[in-house]
Parts: C-alpha cells; structure tokens; sequence
C-alpha cells in the first residue's frame, strides 16, 4: 500500500493493486494534463494536474460508497456493496474518468470545435463527451489487459467504460455512474474544492464531509438525506459562484481561447500527432507548449508572454448572446478571415436543471427543487467574451457592428 499526501482529503491510501494501473505510463501522463487550461494566466497557483484530480474522485468514490452502505441499510437491499471487489472496481472508475483528457484539458476540446467549425478540418470531436469517448479507447489501448487481470469475476473493462460514458446497463453500473457523474458527484465533490483551493479562492469550499455522510441509495437513485438540504444548497451554490468568476472569468476565457486556436494551427499544419488512442502518451501539455511557437508569433507571444492580445472590455451577456449565438456563421468567418487575430468564445453552463438531485424525505423520495427555493431560483450562465491582437485592432468593424445590435 501507498500513502499519497492530499492537500484536499489529507491522506489517501492506494492500495498495490490500484498501484498497478496508477504506475502506468498512460494515467501517469495525466501528471502533464492541466485541471483548467491556461487559468494559471490569471490565477497563478492553478497548476495542478488531472493526476491529482482523479485520485481525489477515487478516494471520494470509496468515501461515498462507506457512507451510501450504513445509510441505505434497511431501506435498500445493496448486496453488490457487500463485495470488497466491486467497490475497487467502482472506485477504478472513479481513477480513469478523466483519462481521455487532452492536453490542457477541455481547452483542447474547445480547439477541436473551433478547428472543425471555424476552419473547416476534419477532426473528431464529439462535444462535451469528446475526453469520454476517447478514454474509453485509451482503456481499451493500454489498460484493458491490466484490469483484466485485477478484476478476474467481472466483466471489468466494459463496466469501467459504461460508466464513464454513462451508459449503465447493470444495477451495478448505474449505481457506479451515479457517484462519478451526476449533479452531486465525487467528480465535482473533488474538483471544486480543489480548484479553489489552488486558485486561492473560498468560492468552492464545501462542508464535504456532512455531504458524504448524508448520501443514500434509494430505488436506483443517489439521494440526500433531508437534513442535508442546506449542504447541497451551499454545494450547488458554490459550483456557481466557481462558473462565474474562475471558469468563466473573462480573461481566462480570453486566454484559453488564445490557446485554441494556436493549437487548430498546429492540427492544420500536422505539427502535432493524430489525436488517436495510439499517440495519446505523447499528447500532454509539454508537447504543446514546445510546438506554440510555431502556430505563430502572435499566438506564442499571447500564451508565453501574456502580451499582444486585448479584450473588448463588453461582456456579451443576455439578449447580447443570444444575438451572437444567432449570428455564429458571421463570427467564425471573422475568426477564419483574421487566421485567429479576432476571437469569440463563449461560455454557457446550467448550474442545476441539467441533472435533477433527489432527497429522502418522510419515506418518499422528491426532487430538490420542490423543497428548495434557493435551488429552484438558479439559472443558467451565458457569456461571451471577445478579443483581438493589436496587430488586427484596426480591422473590427465587423465584431463592433456586431456589438451595435446589442
């Protein structure tokens, strides 16, 4: 067994055989995958990794489970949570999640959209689920023959890969799906503390232990305890406040942006290796940032140098957006016309309608935002931010004609 120090969850325990696939060249890799981007440029002490991040989902899968066990006990019947092999196999799931990320993580995905949309290459991306689709493959590549020797009594690959993709088809799987991605996950349970922790802000700081010990397992569903309504207020809350003002900061959105459209230059000049399961060992954040000068001076200047790039200071927001939205043809022309020198980017995120959480209440289970007014009153986040090199600063007619509509 190994004991790895955390500065979220304190100590984790790994046990030899979750070593084994820890110890691999491919989830090692994950060292070199940034949580969040180029949000460093703006927060400084945001650089941690993926690496830390999934083994803080695996120690959180296991932590869930231990407690989801004695509370659902006499009410649910969860016989598989009585197979310590079953809850290694959940908790491994939990460790590749995020196996499938790219380099600088969904600023990558964001790149491959851009590079499809925008200049018109023949890419795979498959929208958010792009890193999940292609983790499966990573499994599939490099894993799959370890965790078949570990996990001798299950059909254990494709477990591990229904439930990243979300695609349960067991008891089992569903259960397994549901502590890793859903509105009250070890995933977010992990991420938000983590990432406002690093970037030296409270906004994520959750009461993750009363979380935990409040969690059940009821009619197929993960559930709250009633009595555990204000920490998954303050949990929704919290992943909120994160969206506005770390995720969707406007200079970070700037910058990742920067970022994409670098790295579109980079696939169209074949300067970078296939994005396939077989080159993933040597698609990590270093690759990329050794190849960014070659995308252009400008675009090196901008990520190295943080210079050379400026942002309109008008937040496109409410009918604003929803004009660019409607008009996103004639944006990704002035993109492609400007070889990148003028960007769009975009947030858009649902707080809560996107996943329904559930409570334990007199017996009967109900959803959360019929007995919170706090959670029933979220609502979406929508922003764009644009930008442009000074080199381009005379040529924005359009973007301000744009912006006149507004």
């Amino acid at each position: 067994m190994k004991i790895i120090r955390d500065p979220i969850h304190g100590y984790i325990e790994i046990s030899d055989k979750i070593l084994q696939i820890i110890s691999t060249d491919i989830f090692q890799r994950l060292r070199h995958i940034s949580q969040t981007g180029l949000a460093y440029l703006v927060y400084p002490g945001m650089r941690h990794t993926r690496f830390e991040h999934s083994l803080g989902v695996m120690y959180l899968v296991k932590e869930f489970i231990r407690y989801i066990k004695i509370n659902s006990e006499g009410i649910e019947s969860l016989d598989f949570l009585e197979d310590d092999e079953f809850i290694d196999l959940v908790s491994v799931a939990g460790l590749l999640h995020d196996i499938g990320h790219l380099p600088f993580s969904h600023t990558f995905e964001n790149a491959l959209s851009i590079s499809k949309e925008v200049y018109g290459l023949d890419v795979e991306y498959y929208g958010k689920k792009t890193h999940v689709i292609l983790g499966s493959r990573v499994i599939d590549t490099y894993l799959s023959h370890i965790i078949d020797k570990l996990f001798k009594n299950f059909n254990s690959v494709n477990f591990i890969q229904r439930v990243i993709l979300s695609t349960p088809k067991t008891r089992g799987e569903k259960f397994a799906s549901s502590i890793i991605s859903s509105a009250i996950d070890a995933d977010r349970s992990d991420y938000l503390p983590r990432d406002s922790y690093f970037a030296g802000v409270g906004y994520g700081n959750i009461d993750l232990e009363r979380l935990k010990r409040s969690l059940m397992y009821v009619n197929d569903r993960l559930v709250a305890m009633k009595k555990a309504i204000p920490v998954i207020e303050q949990f929704l809350l919290s992943r909120m406040y994160m969206y506005q003002t770390i995720y969707f900061h406007s200079v970070v959105g700037l910058y990742n942006a920067i970022l994409s459209h670098a790295i579109s230059r980079l696939i169209e000049k074949d300067l970078i290796p296939k994005i396939d399961p077989e080159n993933y060992i040597e698609l990590n954040d270093f690759l990329i940032l050794s190849k960014i000068r070659e995308s252009g001076k400008e675009f090196y200047d901008g990520i190295v140098n943080r210079r050379g790039f400026k942002r309109v200071k008008k937040d496109v927001v409410d009918s604003c957006y929803k004009f660019f939205e409607d008009n996103r043809k004639e944006i990704n022309e002035v993109m492609r016309d400007s070889k990148g020198l003028i960007l769009y980017h975009d947030f858009y995120d649902v707080p809560y309608s996107e996943d329904e959480i559930f409570v334990y209440q007199d017996d009967e289970i109900k959803p959360l935002s019929n007995v919170s007014n706090i959670i029933s009153s979220l609502r979406s986040i929508k922003k764009g931010v644009i930008g442009y090199h000074e080199s381009v600063e005379n040529k924005l007619e359009r973007i301000n004609n744009l912006l006149k509509n507004c």
